[in-house]
């Protein structure tokens, strides 16, 4: 009699571990079916939100305004980049205006002024000297500054704007 007590709580014990067994097994398919699920929802639904994204670019885009009087931004002080050229000590001193339709963008040229004007130093001083001194040359620069602003602009507040920049005083010594 005593062995039919311990056979009758081994069987219980053997039952209640394949109870834990099984409630193991489901958490573990839980949490690989769950993981599953957001690896495949990050992976392939990544597509439509770059899509989204574009479409939002574009969006946002259209709400920078084209038309209208143009605003212009006097960047007052002048830009001094030195260079070295045949051993010489030469310099490059600019004044620039900039030139947009929306005064949305001109306002967040000024809040975001200290990083463009780091950005701008850092271009007119990768420039060639002796290439700033051309007609072309100036005009590249031109072009390149445009791209930079928007670029930064692009960045900080998802948005453009700048049409033009125009150099007011263009010094080369």
């Amino acid at each position: 009699m005593a062995d039919d007590e311990l056979d009758v709580g081994a069987e219980e014990g053997k039952k209640g571990g394949k109870k834990k067994l099984i409630i193991i097994i489901v958490v573990a398919l839980l949490v690989l079916g769950g993981g599953g699920a957001a690896a495949y929802f990050f992976l392939f639904s990544g597509d439509d939100t770059e899509e989204a994204a574009d479409g939002e670019a574009a969006s946002a885009e259209e709400m920078v305004q084209l038309d209208g009087p143009a605003i212009y931004l006097d960047l007052d002080q002048a830009f001094v980049v030195d260079f070295m050229v045949s051993g010489k000590q030469r310099y490059l001193q600019l004044n620039m205006t900039l030139k947009s339709r929306d005064q949305g963008q001109i306002d967040a040229v000024k809040l975001h002024m200290p990083l463009i004007r780091n950005s701008l130093v850092l271009l007119f001083s990768s420039q060639s000297f002796d290439e700033l001194q051309t007609l072309d040359g100036k005009q590249a620069l031109k072009e390149a500054s445009v791209e930079t602003i928007n670029s930064i602009l692009t960045q900080e507040t998802g948005l453009g704007g700048i049409e033009d920049v125009l150099f007011t005083n263009f010094v080369m010594q």
